[in-house]
């Protein structure tokens, strides 16, 4: 599971919105530059991320929790929507190329396409199913301390 601290914004029946705990520096990095992880996140976030999570605990707003997300399905998120239409642009390219150079741009072009619908079909059925949903593991006291990352994120290695 991978787990981040959250906190609950509100409740409806089953479900909980929250906004995740921003993860501070980790010192690693230079002091010019800053955290890369950090300064990545900020980039492409143009507002406080907040998230709809299942809720089977019954939190409240305001309460302090550990949102969990199952490895298997990150994992599988990402090859989905990731690797399987990379994977189709290449293998349709490489099938048109028998053909000439117009049919194999093309060919690529429309075996991405068709991959995306595979893949905005497929996402809609996951998107239903809980095992693949991220969801509330536990709640924190008010006074709960929350282990800080063994490791820096931007540059993968342990902290020292």
């Amino acid at each position: 599971m991978i787990e981040t601290e959250a906190r609950v914004l509100r409740v409806e029946p089953g479900a909980a919105w929250v906004e995740p705990k921003p993860h501070s520096p980790c010192g690693q990095c230079d002091a010019e530059g800053g955290c890369r992880s950090l300064s990545i996140a900020r980039l492409f976030s143009g507002r406080d991320p907040v998230f709809r999570v299942l809720d089977s605990l019954g939190v409240g707003a305001g309460d302090r929790v550990m949102v969990a997300v199952p490895e298997k399905s990150l994992r599988q998120s990402v090859l989905l929507m990731y690797v399987l239409p990379l994977f189709a642009l290449f293998a349709g390219a490489l099938l048109g190329a028998l053909f000439g150079e117009m049919a194999s741009a093309l060919a690529g072009l429309g075996c991405l396409l068709l991959s995306l619908l595979l893949v905005r079909n497929r996402a809609q059925r996951l998107s239903e199913d809980g095992r693949f949903q991220p969801h509330i593991a536990s709640k924190l006291g008010p006074d709960a301390i929350v282990a800080a990352p063994r490791s820096c994120r931007s540059k993968n290695r342990p902290l020292e």
